[in-house]
């Protein structure tokens, strides 16, 4: 079983040091867009997930390994199911992305092509784009 926990976004409190919290924003404070934050209590891996003009977006941040893998696919074919404009996905807070991660990308976005829907990759950590660019498949993203 996967332990994962789904917290209402409300915002996090000041001054939190535990790895499970997320880092404050630099500059003046903003209100966090309005959505859901869903965080793998094992790897701390933490899925933000809005939604505008019927297009979903998913904010990815931690590592994206083996262990962390089927509850990301998990929230990120939920999200896609749910927005008829189809599905971003930013992973510029992603420090770490192996071989079953780029799957559940690849595997993600054959579905929305089957649903006629797009899947971009708006955001990419420096780790994210080599894994991407070495594989060939950034351009799938695009």
């Amino acid at each position: 079983m996967i332990g994962f926990e789904l917290v209402p976004d409300v915002g996090v409190p000041a001054g939190c040091g535990a790895p499970t919290c997320l880092p404050e924003p630099a500059g003046p404070a903003a209100p966090p867009p309005a959505g859901r934050l869903v965080r793998d209590l094992r790897s701390g891996l933490q899925v933000r997930l809005t939604e505008a003009a019927g297009r979903a977006r998913a904010a990815v941040a931690g590592e994206i390994d083996l262990d962390c893998a089927p509850l990301l696919e998990r929230v990120l074919r939920e999200s896609l199911r749910g927005a008829p404009g189809g599905l971003d996905v930013d992973l510029l807070g992603v420090d770490f992305l192996d071989c079953s991660g780029l799957n559940v990308l690849l595997r993600v976005r054959a579905d929305a092509v089957e649903a006629g829907l797009s899947m971009k990759v708006t955001g990419m950590s420096p780790v994210v784009r080599r894994v991407l660019e070495l594989t060939g498949s950034a351009a799938l993203f695009a």
